[in-house]
């Protein structure tokens, strides 16, 4: 017998907690909202169109979002949002409205004792779309779009940086005789998405000789990995990695020529600047986490094992992410 995840179980808990607890939004205007998403640097990505269509649905009410610290960089320049918290023990109870974008059972219980008056969450959604999911972009847009002033709507994820960050990045480039340049992000959060070093050194030569510098980037834990890629390479490249704001990688996206990177954050991070880019995914759900841009291509086998719990692999001899063949990812470079 399989029982129930405890993401499954916290699910379930906010579609129960919504109904017993939280009326129906009644129409009128609102003060105080707070936006909870507790998530990883691709999750937030794919939300902060969020921001913009409550703000401007809303004008007059002053916008929270709770986040982890570490997403702070990726938000503080974000002209929707008018406040940035980390403390998952802030008061609620302050708050006319809290959406639920990816919250914990903390959260869920501060709500209710808060007595907030109206609360959305991404549970519904999910449940209603069970077995057909939607883009977590197209997600995250129906979990507000009950309360909405506005119907017609463009979904379009955007991220913002500041003046400091942009010459940062200027600064860098111009020191470097960078101009046009692909970036490469060759980690993964988990083994099984990230695909083989040596194929990625392949393609950056390969762009090089297509007239692309190759500029790496990554966390200080990634810098070993992507030392190997640079020592498999035949041509010289750059790396700009240990920066903890996320919005110098957000001002560096905004002038590349190309991006090429696992599923991961920084993938998304480029999607939002519409970089023409190559998505190499393993073991992810499809459709659902891809680059939401119109300029991203993506490599996916998709198996039958597909999804799984991206730790244990059935075909560890051969998985999925490693079946993109280097003439797989070249043959989508214009």
């Amino acid at each position: 017998m399989k029982f129930p995840s405890s993401e499954q179980c916290l699910f379930a808990a906010n579609i129960l907690v919504n109904k017993l607890f939280f009326k129906k939004y009644q129409h009128q205007d609102l003060n105080r909202i707070l936006v909870v998403k507790l998530d990883e640097i691709g999750d937030m990505a794919t939300a902060t169109h969020v921001f913009e269509i409550l703000k401007k649905s809303y004008p007059n009410a002053r916008l929270t979002v709770l986040c982890k610290p570490f997403i702070n960089s990726m938000l503080q320049d974000d002209p929707f949002v008018d406040e940035l918290s980390n403390d998952v023990d802030l008061d609620f109870s302050s708050f006319q409205l809290v959406v639920e974008l990816r919250g914990t059972w903390q959260t869920l219980f501060k709500a209710v004792f808060s007595k907030v008056q109206y609360r959305l969450s991404r549970a519904e959604v999910r449940f209603r779309n069970k077995g057909n999911q939607l883009h977590e972009v197209e997600t995250n847009y129906e979990v507000i779009k009950p309360i909405l002033k506005q119907e017609e709507l463009v979904l379009k994820p955007t991220l913002y940086f500041s003046e400091r960050d942009i010459n940062f990045v200027n600064d860098f480039l111009e020191s470097n005789n960078i101009n046009k340049f692909s970036i490469f992000h060759v980690g993964a959060r988990r083994k099984l998405r990230q695909w083989p070093l040596d194929r990625f050194a392949f393609v950056a030569d390969y762009l090089f000789q297509k007239g692309y510098q190759i500029v790496f980037v990554g966390t200080a834990d990634e810098e070993k990995e992507i030392n190997e890629v640079k020592g498999m390479m035949k041509n010289p490249s750059f790396s700009l990695t240990s920066q903890k704001e996320i919005s110098i990688l957000s001002a560096l996206c905004s002038k590349a020529s190309y991006f090429i990177g696992n599923e991961s954050g920084p993938l998304h991070v480029a999607a939002s600047f519409d970089v023409p880019l190559i998505g190499l995914y393993g073991p992810g759900v499809p459709n659902v986490f891809y680059p939401y841009s119109s300029k991203a291509q993506v490599l996916h086998h998709v198996l039958e094992c597909n999804p799984c719990d991206q730790i244990h692999c059935s075909k560890a001899d051969n998985p999925c992410i490693n079946r993109i063949q280097v003439l797989d990812v070249i043959g989508l470079i214009h």
